[in-house]
């Protein structure tokens, strides 16, 4: 019986196969080393927040592309528009014709220009102020309602940088506590400005209004708008306005003509 002969492929292929596993291992091996070393954690940190940072710059593409530059874009274009148009306007307005006919350069009629401008603006932003308070007002205004006022503070100089603001406080029945308690704000503004002139003829001045809640239990009859929220007030200073208030002591008898003050003797 005559041996099989040697098969010099299938040595070659099988010392290929066991170089190849040897490569795998010791590849595996410096894998396993290298991620268990300062080195590796600290590149796969830098790795998972490099993609963080490029899924969070990408996502926030997203956010602008989608929801902040169509009304962006729409703004820009309304301002680039008025530009012009005030542009056009200002060349119209600031040019004098010199003797020969040829306009020129009226410093008077631009400086005229920018006070009418500034006054323009300043109008502009009060029709815009009022027009933002009054469904506000309309929706929840309350007439010639009976609360119960003891104090009022001026904070003009230490809260409201220069503006005339009181704070009013008060309970709406009685006795007063920590969860019918309601705080006012007296304060000038031009809705309130506007509210004063059409219901009684006069500009609003807070300090009157303030001062008609003398420093003891009153018995009043306020107007007054804004929700009395503690939670609104306490996060975003959202008080109600206070704009109109009669007032007469609790010892001073019961109301006007001895008759004791009820909320439905007023709506």
């Amino acid at each position: 019986m005559t041996e099989k002969p040697h098969n010099d492929a299938d040595a070659l292929l099988d010392g290929i196969d066991k170089t190849l596993s040897d490569f795998k291992t010791k590849a595996y091996e410096a894998k396993k080393s290298y991620d268990q070393s300062d080195l590796g954690r600290a590149h796969r940190e830098l790795s998972m927040l490099g993609r963080f940072w490029s899924q969070f710059v990408r996502s926030c593409g997203w956010i602008y592309l989608t929801l902040i530059a169509p009304v962006t874009w729409r703004l820009y274009r309304f301002v680039r528009w008025a530009f012009a148009r005030y542009r056009a306007l200002w060349a119209r307005c600031v040019y004098a014709k010199d003797a020969y006919g040829d306009p020129e350069f009226s410093k008077a009629r631009g400086g005229m220009m920018i006070l009418a401008t500034i006054v323009t603006c300043y109008l502009v932003y009060g029709a815009a102020t009022v027009a933002a308070t009054l469904p506000w007002y309309l929706a929840t205004v309350r007439h010639d309602e009976q609360l119960y006022l003891s104090n009022s503070q001026n904070l003009s100089s230490s809260q409201t940088e220069g503006l005339e603001v009181h704070e009013v406080y008060g309970c709406e029945t009685l006795p007063c506590t920590e969860q019918n308690t309601v705080t006012f704000r007296v304060r000038s503004t031009w809705f309130n400005e506007i509210w004063s002139v059409l219901h009684h003829g006069s500009l609003f001045y807070p300090g009157y209004v303030a001062a008609a809640v003398s420093p003891v239990l009153n018995r009043c009859i306020i107007t007054s708008y804004g929700i009395r929220k503690k939670f609104l007030v306490r996060t975003w200073e959202l008080y109600p306005d206070l704009v109109q208030v009669e007032c007469m002591p609790t010892d001073a008898g019961g109301g006007k003509d001895g008759k004791v003050i009820d909320n439905k003797d007023y709506r």
